[in-house]
């Protein structure tokens, strides 16, 4: 089968990788001269199992009432005139209960795992070459009510095998050597081992340096500018 892909960024890319593993012919379309320019490019790239919680959880209603109005807010919610509008928040409320935020978790966690795994795997096949870094991905809490709120959901992730361990200050200091400065500032934290970061602009944008070649001889991948 013939494929457009619209879009070399991280998502279009690894699509058009599993696509012409997959047997397919591939074309990806993108309208900048490189890949990973434009979503993908100032991406923070966490892969960060351990932070799975969603948007809609038992906190969230009443941290949204404090941003509105705000542009920079990290939820930012804009008042319309619009049904849609309205059904969407309603059911964003039904699922910030305890319950649900807990079940949703799970899920996340889940595919996040798959994700990692997966992409663990494509780096051992392919030999993809990117600056990334495995030692773990490091939080820190500088409001003690807020820390007190991570500890169940840091506690669910080890339920659910991920190693999402609370740590006091001191041991975030230990870790990260950097913070010693604002030590007096910082009420704690959390450390998960497992964690990674990466850049998704390593030279070239995007791609591998020396990709192999997909296991079927007979599909392509195509990169074409629009």
């Amino acid at each position: 089968m013939k494929v457009i892909v619209l879009g070399s960024g991280i998502i279009g890319t690894a699509s058009a990788w599993f696509l012409n593993k997959s047997g397919h012919d591939v074309t990806v379309i993108d309208r900048q001269p490189g890949a990973a320019q434009e979503t993908s490019f100032a991406n923070g790239c966490q892969i960060s199992v351990s932070h799975a919680e969603p948007w809609a959880n038992p906190a969230a209603p009443m941290k949204v009432l404090k941003w509105l109005g705000k542009e920079d807010a990290p939820l930012l919610y804009r008042f319309r005139p619009e049904w849609l509008q309205w059904r969407w928040a309603i059911n964003f409320l039904r699922e910030c209960t305890p319950s649900r935020t807990a079940y949703n978790i799970r899920q996340i966690v889940a595919i996040c795992e798959y994700s990692r795994q997966t992409l663990q795997a494509l780096r051992a096949e392919t030999g993809l070459d990117y600056d990334h870094l495995t030692r773990g991905i490091l939080h820190f809490y500088t409001d003690k009510k807020e820390f007190e709120e991570s500890l169940p959901a840091a506690k669910l992730m080890c339920d659910l095998g991920c190693q999402r361990d609370s740590i006091s200050a001191d041991e975030v200091v230990r870790i990260e050597p950097a913070l010693a400065s604002i030590r007096d500032k910082i009420v704690g934290g959390d450390f998960t081992a497992s964690d990674e970061s990466a850049t998704s602009t390593s030279s070239p944008p995007g791609w591998p340096k020396k990709p192999k070649k997909p296991a079927s001889s007979s599909s392509s991948i195509r990169r074409s500018r629009a």
